[in-house]
């Protein structure tokens, strides 16, 4: 037997369809009350002395130092330019690309007229927030592109870019330092885990870093539960729950197999609980990518066992019978990243109303999103993307509404305000307010 078998999306069962859709999100009660509870409380004073300390603990290394600021990240910067020009020259066209599509998102401040009353809708920006950058089992130096760019482009002043060091030299790597340079990061804590999270929402005085408004990144289950804990207790917010990287593929009779195969590679890459699940309308496509990926997993050497057990234990092949069946599934599904790789794409993206982010035809892989097109990597997953969206300029805004009340504004409004507020049981104060001005 292969590493995948096609299966009839109409022969699966209900149940099972179900638990493939509804896919198991990491339960994080058990980390919640044994160790991000407790955390919590010991880690709220003396912060830079406790993350210290459970940093050696978790992360086997002492910071060293646990603070970098921008001095010594342009030292980073420079040294990069001078072994390695090409890699700079690459994120320094991506940084463009990114810039120039966030700038696009910026919201207008809205007034109007409404009943002789002035009514304006105005959008602040975060005052700090602070970006988690995993740093275990790859290093990713996009997401502090991802995460910085829209940040400076929404007017946040003050941003933190926490990520766990090297176990090795107790250093956050030298490019995601270099990064953080170039796109205007405040400073750098080389601390990951939880007790990152929670010194972001707590402050570290002995740092001269205040509580955030914002914590956002993706992480691991003990950072995802900590990001949940602050939110939950209303220390800041958060962008979404991060559970681990997902993609759906829609394709048909003319998709390539070959690009399939190392698309739903590329994420299962990933971890061991990534997914990637192809929808396809053609059994002979599919047969044929699960050919490719057996070839290509053959000639593999890094990474390659996790890319396998991802498969096997969490990729599909599933066969449909219909593009209008596989949009239904993908809707419901909600995947973090969408693929549609068919005759007809533009019709099937015109239908998706629950996905992260879509890369639309045969030369949309989900890596050029990861890192160049200019669109966001850092996305909702496991079915979020049903009520939330990936980090945008939007993200970092809060949305005030004011009014300006008018004399001839405000007497239109007491007789239906007296109904209201006596149909409430309010009137003797809400309703009496407006009435006590015309007196």
């Amino acid at each position: 037997m292969g590493i995948l078998t096609p299966i009839q999306l109409s022969k699966i069962s209900k149940e099972d369809i179900n638990d493939i859709i509804y896919r198991k999100s990491i339960d994080l009660t058990k980390v919640m009350d044994e160790v991000i509870i407790p955390l919590s409380q010991d880690i709220k004073t003396d912060t830079k002395n406790k993350v210290l300390k459970y940093t050696r603990q978790w992360d086997k290394c002492r910071p060293d130092p646990l603070l970098v600021i921008p001095d010594e990240m342009e030292t980073s910067y420079k040294e990069l330019m001078k072994t390695k020009p090409e890699v700079m020259e690459a994120f320094s066209k991506a940084i463009d690309n990114i810039t120039s599509f966030h700038k696009k998102q910026l919201p207008d401040n809205v007034e109007t007229l409404i009943g002789n009353n002035t009514l304006g809708l105005r959008f602040t920006p975060f005052d700090r927030v602070a970006l988690y950058v995993p740093g275990g089992k790859a290093l990713y130096p996009s997401t502090v592109l991802m995460g910085v760019i829209p940040a400076k482009i929404a007017g946040v002043k003050d941003i933190t870019i926490v990520s766990p060091p090297n176990s090795e030299t107790g250093k956050v790597s030298n490019i995601v330092k270099a990064m953080g340079f170039l796109v205007g990061a405040s400073r750098i804590v080389q601390a990951g885990g939880a007790q990152a999270v929670l010194a972001m929402a707590y402050g570290m005085p002995e740092e001269n870093i205040l509580p955030v408004d914002y914590i956002y990144g993706p992480g691991n289950k003990f950072v995802a539960a900590a990001k949940n804990f602050v939110f939950s207790n209303n220390y800041c917010g958060i962008d979404s729950f991060a559970g681990p990287s997902e993609v759906l593929i829609i394709a048909d009779h003319s998709a390539n197999p070959y690009y399939l195969a190392h698309d739903l590679m590329a994420q299962a890459e990933h971890d061991e609980d990534a997914s990637a699940i192809l929808l396809c309308t053609s059994k002979e496509r599919a047969e044929e990518t699960i050919h490719h990926i057996e070839q290509a997993l053959a000639k593999r050497k890094e990474r390659e066992s996790i890319t396998r057990n991802s498969i096997q234990k969490n990729g599909k092949i599933i066969l449909v019978n219909s593009i209008e069946d596989a949009v239904e599934f993908s809707n419901q599904y909600a995947p973090e990243h969408l693929e549609i790789q068919t005759s007809r794409d533009d019709e099937v993206l015109n239908k998706i109303t629950s996905a992260g982010s879509i890369f639309v035809g045969t030369y949309a892989p989900v890596a050029i999103g990861d890192y160049f097109s200019g669109t966001n990597h850092i996305l909702p997953t496991n079915r979020a993307a049903r009520f939330s969206s990936g980090v945008s300029v939007h993200s970092f805004f809060k949305r005030i509404t004011w009014q300006k009340i008018s004399k001839e504004g405000l007497k239109a409004s007491c007789e239906p305000i007296t109904h209201m507020s006596k149909e409430e049981g309010l009137f003797d104060e809400h309703g009496y307010s407006v009435l006590s001005r015309f007196e």
